[in-house]
C-alpha cells in the first residue's frame, strides 16, 4: 500500500475544488466585466462624438451643454461650507479594524454620516436654458473641502459642532478621538457646469435626462470626463480578459 496515497488523493481533491471555482467564477466575472466594458465604451464613444451645443441650438438625442446652474426654488445650503447650492454631499467615514480567526488585522473605512440632497435645477447660457432631470443623475464634482481627525488630531470646532447639532454624532469615542475623514462636494448656485444626457423637448422646453446617454453633471469639463471613461474602458476590458483566462485555466486543470 502506498503510504502517500491519502495525501495524493487529498491534494487532487483540493486541486479539483480550485479548478471548479475557477471554471464557474471566471466566466461569470468575465461576463460582468465585459458588460461593464461594453456599456462604458458606448457612453465614452457617445461623448466623443457629441459636440458641446449652445442650449438654443439643441437637437433631440444625446447632447452636451455648458452653462451656469440656477433654480426657481429656495437654494440648498451646504452643511459644512455654508454655500448656496443645488446639490451637496457631506460624507464622513470612520476607520474600523477587524481581526480574523488567524489573528490578522485589517483596516477599512465605513460610512459614519452621508447627507446628500439635490434640487430640481436649470442650466443657462446666453442662448437659453434647459431643465436638468434630477431623478437619476451622476455627479462628477471636484471635492470642495476635506479634513481628517484622529487619536492626536482633534476635529475643527466647526466640524464638532456640525456633527453634534445636525447629526447627533460625536468625533470622540469612549476614551480617544475616533479616526474620521470628512469630505464635502457641492454644485453651487451660478457655477459653470458641463451636462451630458439625452435631450428631449418637453412642454415647450429642453430637458436633459438619463436615457441613451447617462445623465452626467460635472464641474471638471468635458475632456476630463471623457478621459475618466476611457480609463474605465481599459480597466474593464483587461479584467474581462483576465477572468476569461481564469475560467480557461480551470477547465484545463480538470481535463489534465
Amino acid at each position: 500500500m502506498n503510504p502517500h496515497g491519502p495525501l495524493i488523493l487529498l491534494a487532487d481533491s483540493e486541486t479539483n475544488v480550485v479548478a471548479y471555482i475557477m471554471l464557474i467564477a471566471g466566466p461569470l466575472l468575465a461576463a460582468l466585466f465585459f458588460y461593464l466594458w461594453r456599456k462604458t465604451k458606448r457612453t465614452r464613444d457617445l461623448m466623443s462624438t457629441t459636440e458641446t451645443s449652445p442650449i438654443g441650438q439643441l437637437a433631440a438625442g444625446p447632447a452636451e451643454i455648458r452653462g451656469r446652474t440656477a433654480t426657481s426654488e429656495e437654494p440648498l445650503t451646504s452643511p459644512w461650507r455654508k454655500q448656496p447650492c443645488v446639490h451637496y454631499c457631506f460624507h464622513v467615514q470612520q476607520r474600523r479594524s477587524s481581526t480574523n480567526s488567524k489573528g490578522h488585522t485589517t483596516h477599512h473605512w465605513v460610512t459614519y454620516i452621508k447627507d446628500e440632497k439635490t434640487l430640481p435645477f436649470l442650466v443657462r447660457d446666453d442662448t437659453g436654458q434647459a431643465v436638468v432631470d434630477s431623478s437619476k443623475i451622476k455627479f462628477v464634482i471636484n471635492q470642495d473641502r476635506f479634513s481628517r481627525s484622529g487619536l492626536m488630531n482633534d476635529a475643527d470646532t466647526d466640524l464638532q459642532q456640525l456633527l453634534e447639532t445636525r447629526y447627533n454624532k460625536k468625533t470622540e469615542g469612549w476614551m480617544f478621538n475616533k479616526t474620521l475623514k470628512y469630505t464635502e462636494t457641492a454644485l453651487e448656485l451660478d457655477e459653470e457646469v458641463y451636462v451630458f444626457g439625452d435631450a428631449p423637448r418637453l412642454g415647450g422646453g429642453w430637458v436633459l435626462r438619463d436615457g441613451e446617454m447617462p445623465l452626467i453633471v460635472s464641474d471638471k469639463g468635458g475632456a476630463a470626463i471623457e478621459k475618466s471613461f476611457s480609463t474605465r474602458v481599459v480597466v474593464f476590458g483587461v479584467l474581462a480578459l483576465v477572468f476569461a483566462a481564469v475560467g480557461c485555466g480551470g477547465a484545463y486543470m480538470l481535463v489534465n
